[in-house]
């Protein structure tokens, strides 16, 4: 179980949601998931090809998260064991063109 440390951008993009709770719902559930299993198959994760250490996760159809793991196993698979950074809350396309 991960430990999720949110940055300052993650932080801001959470607060364009926060009149919108059945987002802030959606969000906390996806966080639920990724610190209790972020091997979990309703997250959906995939690496973000245009960045070598961000992965996302979805939220809903429209939204995902970024985030990256802070420690990598010897075989260079994520130690999820260790804490994830959480870096943005984004639509699919701006996520994958800026995950940071």
């Amino acid at each position: 179980m991960p430990a999720l440390i949110p940055n300052k951008k993650f932080i801001a993009d959470l607060e364009k949601f926060k009149k919108h709770s059945a987002m802030i719902k959606k969000i906390a559930k996806c966080l639920k998931f990724l610190e209790a299993n972020p091997l979990h198959p309703g997250l959906n994760i995939e690496r973000i090809t245009n960045d070598p250490t961000a992965w996302s996760a979805r939220v809903d159809l429209k939204y995902r998260i970024s985030f990256e793991p802070s420690a990598y196993r010897v075989n260079g698979a994520p130690d999820w064991t260790c804490p994830v950074n959480l870096l943005r809350i984004l639509d699919h396309d701006d996520l994958y063109k800026t995950p940071h």
